[in-house]
Order: structure tokens, then sequence, then C-alpha cells
């Protein structure tokens, strides 16, 4: 597997490699890593309540940015309204060029499927990533 250096990507290490460009979610202790092909196209990778991810984007390493993490509800068909439109996520932790973070643990996100967003603030303006699409199972 390939991560893409382009934009904004949710990577962390990697237990095995598959096909290039794949979409895959392998789990390694608590982390979890998602690569998507396009960055924020069609295909969506089911993620479990309360699981640990991480989202690399080039602009996360500016010196002195502010990161927030935003998980906002896709309209699909099927699906129940939550009652929220997005939700910005909390206990982020910056490193290097990436964040951490953690999907809520709340039962009324179960079958739902999300669209994550980073944005950062830096002296040089706000730029947003783009990190796909979940859902949460």
């Amino acid at each position: 597997m390939r991560l893409v250096s382009i934009g904004c990507v949710l990577t962390a290490v990697l237990l095995s490699a598959g096909p290039a460009g794949a979409n895959e979610l392998h789990a390694q202790g608590h982390l979890s890593s998602y690569a998507t092909t396009d960055l924020g196209g069609s295909d969506v990778t089911p993620v479990n309540r309360g699981q640990a991810l991480a989202i690399a984007c080039e602009s996360i390493g500016a010196p002195g940015a502010d990161v927030r993490v935003v998980m906002s509800f896709d309209s699909v068909k099927g699906e129940e309204p939550t009652g929220y439109e997005a939700v910005l996520l909390t206990g982020e932790m910056v490193q290097g060029n990436a964040v951490r973070f953690r999907i809520p643990d709340m039962a009324d996100l179960v079958n739902h499927t999300v669209t994550l967003k980073v944005y950062v603030t830096s002296a040089q303006g706000t730029t947003a990533c783009n990190a796909g699409h979940l859902r949460i199972v």
C-alpha cells in the first residue's frame, strides 16, 4: 500500500501491505490507519466507535498552527438522522504532520456515514484537508 502525500490522508503504522491504491483499515494496538486513493472520494471505510485514528496533512506541521478535526454527517438514503449536522472532535493530539483523535463512542453514531475534514489555521491562513468518508459501525 502506498500512502499519498498530496493533500490529506488518514495514516499510521501498517501491519501489512495491500494492493497499491486500495482502501484498507488495519489495527495495531489502539491506532488504526486508513488511506484513500482519491483523498475524499466515493469509497467508504468502516470504523468503530471509540476507534483511534490519525490524519496526516502537509499543513499540520506549521509552527503554531491551530488544528481542528470536524466530522460531518452525510445525508445517506436509509440512515436515520442523528440530529447533528457536524461535530467538532476534541481531545486531538498533534504529532509532526499528523493529528490523532478518537471517533466518538456514542450509540447514536452507529450505522452512519461521515466525512472527516481537518482545518489548519496558521500564519499563512486556513487550509482544509479532506480525509474522506467513513461509516461508523
